[in-house]
């Protein structure tokens, strides 16, 4: 059975890969887009961005693999779709802008 921080650990698995797909995606086509780092983020910046939150997730799932069972997956899975729905919620908004711009 997985421990409570094994939850926790997977679900920023989830959230972190997640993030990652509209970052790389929209960098790897030449789109600008959102990053912490700005509203304009070139697509470099966002490729760099897509790819460190891929990075974060994998290097927590592998440090965490002894971990992985249904519940730890779902989990993730979980975190993954509320972020999914998040992220089309707020794109869908006609100016979207970040918090502290």
């Amino acid at each position: 059975m997985a421990t409570g921080i094994e939850l926790v650990v997977f679900a920023v698995v989830g959230l972190f890969g997640t993030n990652a797909i509209p970052h790389f995606v929209r960098g790897v086509t030449g789109k600008r887009h959102m990053t912490p780092f700005g509203s304009e983020s070139s697509a470099v910046l966002n490729v760099l961005w897509g790819s460190a939150n891929a990075a974060v997730a994998g290097s927590l799932a592998w440090v965490y693999r002894d971990a992985v069972e249904a519940s730890t997956l779902v989990v993730a899975f979980v975190a993954g779709v509320v972020m999914a729905v998040g992220l089309a919620s707020y794109w869908t908004e006609e100016n979207p802008q970040l918090p502290w711009e």
